[in-house]
């Protein structure tokens, strides 16, 4: 078995710094579909702070949407140690792993105050939502996955 060593990193704050929360229409589609449509990561103080910043559409590339949700969160990160894991090894999975809680609050929050179903966001695999930032990225264009409906 594989002896699994603490990473000795800190998260020191995660904040909202912008968001845009707008009813469109109300005979709107009821579906979402969340993309990360920015990532960016920057070290700071000679590698002892990581700043992460990710911003999200809730309805990414739909037609006729019920409302517009868009958002950015910041992470600071900071290293423990000397020995802490290199940044290179901190993957951005593991970063959106921690903001997802956060943004699931914020949709949940902000949906309850629009003439609109309550939306929860279910489990979303941090690795999926990377990959297809990391592909539409690539292409050029947006890859759009099936929306998803509000249970």
């Amino acid at each position: 078995m594989e002896n699994l060593k603490e990473p000795e990193i800190t998260i020191v704050l995660i904040r909202l710094l912008r968001a845009n929360v707008q009813l469109v229409t109300q005979d709107g589609k009821k579906e979402y579909n969340l993309a990360l449509t920015e990532y960016s990561r920057t070290e700071v103080e000679g590698g002892k702070f990581l700043d992460v910043q990710a911003a999200f559409d809730l309805m990414h590339g739909l037609e006729k949407p019920l409302f517009k949700l868009t958002c950015l969160f910041a992470v600071r990160y900071q290293k423990d140690s000397d020995q802490s894991m290199p940044w290179e090894k901190f993957i951005p999975a593991t970063t959106l792993a921690h903001i997802i809680p956060y943004l699931r609050e914020f949709v949940s929050n902000m949906t309850d105050r629009l003439p609109v179903q309550v939306l929860i966001l279910p489990p979303i695999n941090a690795h999926a939502l990377f990959a297809a930032y990391e592909q539409r990225k690539q292409v050029g264009s947006p890859v759009n996955p099936s929306p998803a409906k509000p249970s």
